[in-house]
């Protein structure tokens, strides 16, 4: 009975000290980096009001919950609200005091210390072991190396399930394969997890330890032996059983990033080839260019290419990349399409692409043939027709006269005719005129203009972008309905279009 009592003091004890005003804790006060610390404030008593925390020293908070309990002490109610901010801390801290008010009162928090412990690195004689090996730690930017990662165990340590942290790795970029390897060393079992990493940066940089945690099935003696012999089925066994989780580190990696020469980002061996689908077309109609860059090496971050050639619109697609492993060299093609529309006859300049050869170990620059298009239809440039004048006749030969006798006046003119005449001809010249371009604009109606034809043959919204893709020079109308259209191909848009107001539109162009 006395210990009972004694239970009970106790309890009410801690009870009223935790409830007494205001306190702030943690659920613990040393952890590993990368783990994360709930950090708790509880008020007792009426209207509590917390502090807005968004951030704790140098680390934001990661989350926020609230929870709200009623107590009994001495027949008396006490409500206590609590609030939990969860945040990460990566080096050893003082959380600092807080202001809080409860009860029209206001509290400061008192400050804790926070330490952030380094792992120590798992043995190669621990049950259980995980280590970080690198083929190479020096290295340029952009050249890959291979790391592996690999968990080590005994096949009488009864490992039921492997959870791994991935690298971090701020300066990197990272590409995983695809499943773990699996090998024995004698009763040993080896599980190796390959990455390629690619410094992105220079300078010295250290790979943080891989945290591994490892799990094993407790399960729990659910009776005497009748009961355990019964319950010692595993389908039984699922529903008596929990995994515990034990923490393991590998080593860190130091490694040495020097910069490539003239601020290069690709490194490799690679080869590039430029070809078009033909080499003579029509005025105002694309020639796709196609661009391939193909070799091993950080192939993924090639650069977009632009031809850039005056009097050529060019459209250029996004590049597309396959890249994988081959014979555990990491590398692929790289492609890009141009279409280009001219009016008139271009040659597309030869493409440089520079990288730093991994091979020769300096800087290569290849480039391809320029390729000469022949365009049909297009403009013209003839020679002007030559005008003779009077001051450029030889031997100052005259220009005919024409003179009217009368026959009133011996061989005198009459002066007042030729004006006669140049009206007669004026007034001829206006009904020729006239004539011609009705007959003209009869024609241009019947013959339909060959933009027209193409506009009504357009069955989606590509078609049609390739068809107004020329004609959008100096024309705002149909420059805005090529965006519209590119919206819709490309960035999922929703634009309609009338073919009625573009034919509409061509057709006021021409007359």
């Amino acid at each position: 009975m006395k210990k009972i009592l004694g239970k009970i003091f106790a309890v009410a004890l801690f009870t009223t000290t935790l409830f007494a005003g205001v306190k702030a804790y943690v659920n613990q006060s040393a952890i590993y980096s990368g783990d994360s610390i709930s950090f708790t404030i509880s008020i007792d008593g009426q209207n509590p009001k917390f502090p807005n925390i968004t951030q704790i020293g140098a680390y934001s908070v990661l989350g926020v919950s609230s929870s709200q309990s009623v107590n009994i002490i001495n027949g008396d109610y006490k409500s206590v609200v609590s609030k939990t901010y969860e945040f990460s801390p990566t080096k050893s801290m003082t959380i600092p005091s807080f202001k809080v008010e409860s009860d029209g009162k206001t509290y400061n928090t008192t400050p804790i210390e926070i330490k952030v412990l380094k792992p120590s690195a798992s043995k190669p004689t621990d049950e259980v072991s995980i280590s970080m090996v690198a083929n190479k730690n020096k290295v340029y930017v952009g050249e890959p190396i291979k790391l592996a990662v690999k968990v080590k165990y005994k096949l009488n340590a009864n490992i039921d399930k492997i959870s791994l942290t991935e690298p971090k790795m701020d300066n990197f970029w990272v590409k995983k394969s695809d499943k773990p390897v699996q090998s024995m060393n004698g009763d040993t079992v080896i599980q190796t997890y390959n990455y390629l990493i690619f410094p992105q940066n220079s300078g010295n940089f250290t790979i943080d330890p891989i945290i591994a945690k490892i799990g094993k099935v407790s399960r729990t003696n659910t009776g005497g032996s009748l009961g355990g012999n019964f319950f010692n089925d595993p389908f039984f066994n699922a529903f008596n059983s929990q995994i515990r989780w034990k923490k393991i580190f590998s080593n860190d990696l130091n490694v040495s990033v020097k910069p490539l020469p003239d601020n290069l980002e690709v490194y490799g061996s690679f080869h590039i080839n430029a070809s078009v689908d033909k080499s003579e077309t029509f005025a105002n109609k694309p020639v796709n260019l196609t661009i391939k860059i193909d070799g091993t090496g950080n192939i993924d971050d090639i650069k977009k290419f632009s031809v850039n050639m005056p009097n050529v619109v060019e459209y250029s697609d996004n590049p597309t990349v396959r890249s994988g492993l081959n014979a555990g060299h990491y590398g692929g093609v790289f492609s890009q399409k141009v279409a280009l529309i001219a009016d008139k006859d271009f040659v597309i300049p030869s493409l440089k692409f520079t990288y730093f050869d991994k091979n020769l170990k300096k800087v290569v620059t290849k480039e391809t043939k320029p390729i000469s298009i022949k365009v049909k239809g297009g403009v013209k440039v003839e020679a002007a027709p030559k005008i003779d004048t009077l001051d450029s006749k030889t031997n100052n030969t005259k220009a005919p006269s024409v003179s009217i006798k009368n026959n009133v006046s011996n061989n005198t003119e009459v002066p007042y005719l030729k004006y006669i005449f140049l009206l007669l001809g004026f007034v001829l010249g206006c009904i020729v005129t006239f004539l011609f371009v009705g007959k003209n604009r009869k024609t241009k109606k019947k013959q339909e203009l060959p933009i027209i034809k193409q506009i009504k043959k357009a069955k989606n919204n590509k078609e049609l972008f390739d068809v107004l893709l020329s004609s959008q020079k100096d024309d705002p109308f149909i420059q805005n309905i090529v965006e519209k259209l590119e919206e819709n191909i490309y960035r999922k848009g929703q634009h309609k279009f009338s073919k009625k107001e573009l034919i509409e539109h061509f057709l006021e162009i021409e007359l």
